[in-house]
């Protein structure tokens, strides 16, 4: 997972829209915006302030201790997201099926 992706993810799970974060870091909401994207990354003062902002430590916020389950859990989330249109019911049942199961 990327540090873009990261840093979305604890930002969902603390429920921060993007202005949030960025008022909570002292950047601009445009920077935000690129780092989100992934057409940025921060200086290591500026992950130092994500991660303060978001109550978590640097080394999470750049991936070195992330549970492997937390991690697979937000890609699935996000995959499901982007191809909930395509999905039948019948495929929508059997995957939380297979969701509650495991």
């Amino acid at each position: 997972m990327e540090l873009n992706e990261r840093i979305k993810m604890f930002m969902n799970e603390r429920g921060y829209t993007q202005k949030e974060l960025a008022e909570k870091t002292g950047i601009t909401e445009a920077s935000m915006s690129k780092y989100l994207s992934g057409d940025r990354t921060p200086r290591i003062d500026v992950i130092v302030n994500l991660a303060n902002a978001l109550e978590i430590t640097t080394d999470e916020l750049l991936g070195n201790d992330i549970n492997e389950k937390k991690m697979s859990f937000f890609q699935a989330k996000t995959v499901l997201a982007r191809g909930k249109e395509s999905m039948s019911e019948e495929d929508k049942k059997e995957l939380i099926k297979f969701l509650l199961e495991n």
